[in-house]
């Protein structure tokens, strides 16, 4: 089974605050691992760039960060592979000054690094030492950069809390997920990654049905290096 990680790259919102909310109002921000009805809580609105064919997903301002703005077709679409895993609420979109209905914000409430084979799969550690404090800071601290793996979760969760310190990195190198994996759409932000990942099947559907402009598949266990820059495979399938 291929999996990919879904990167919209063009189809960026901006924020509208709401001048109306009020200091105690529960407002909508990242998103959490903590799972919560947020079925109170209110959305500052996102406005669309004014000219243009409406698309069915965009990235949300920052302030709504590791969250999904779909259209109604495409939470239809995205349902009818897997019910659980997502919360949908509606979302404030402005097109210009016009409100455009039929969008929804994505919260995820389950998470799937369970299902990453952890033998398989490795992760960027670039790990900084102090070595001057008096120095200039991009000077005062030593660099190492190496490729590493874990045994299984436990293991990741184990030397992000007792062998980093905030200055170091963790990023996804080549990740792969288990052999009978059930699911066609994850989660799985103990990698670093905090997009949700389709299957190959998710894909072509989205493709099919031309609902993936604006859209890029990156491939899970493809590392960035031979993805990215003048020779990557990345060239093969986008301008």
């Amino acid at each position: 089974m291929n999996y990919f990680e879904v990167q919209i790259l063009d189809n960026v919102c901006k924020i509208q605050y709401n001048s109306d909310f009020k200091d105690e109002d529960l407002i909508m921000g990242s998103q959490e691992r903590e799972v919560k009805d947020l079925s109170t809580y209110k959305i500052h609105s996102q406005i669309l760039k004014a000219g243009g064919k409406l698309l069915d997903f965009y990235r949300p301002s920052s302030n709504l960060s590791m969250r999904v703005i779909v259209s109604t077709k495409a939470k239809s679409l995205l349902e009818s592979f897997r019910k659980d895993n997502i919360r949908y609420y509606p979302c404030p979109v402005l097109r210009g000054k016009e409100p455009i209905n039929g969008y929804w914000i994505t919260d995820k409430v389950i998470f799937d690094d369970q299902w990453v084979d952890f033998s398989r799969s490795d992760f960027v550690y670039i790990n900084r030492k102090l070595i001057a404090k008096d120095k200039d800071p991009q000077k005062g601290y030593e660099k190492t950069i190496q490729i590493i793996s874990f045994n299984s979760l436990n293991h990741l969760n184990e030397f992000t809390e007792n062998e980093m310190w905030y200055m170091d990195e963790l990023n996804p190198h080549r990740i792969f997920i288990k052999e009978g994996c059930p699911y066609s759409i994850l989660s799985i932000p103990s990698t670093g990654i905090f997009q949700l990942i389709f299957t190959e099947e998710v894909k072509i559907e989205l493709q099919k049905q031309k609902m993936d402009k604006g859209i890029e598949f990156k491939p899970l266990e493809i590392p960035d290096e031979e993805w990215y820059g003048p020779n990557g495979l990345r060239k093969q399938f986008y301008k």
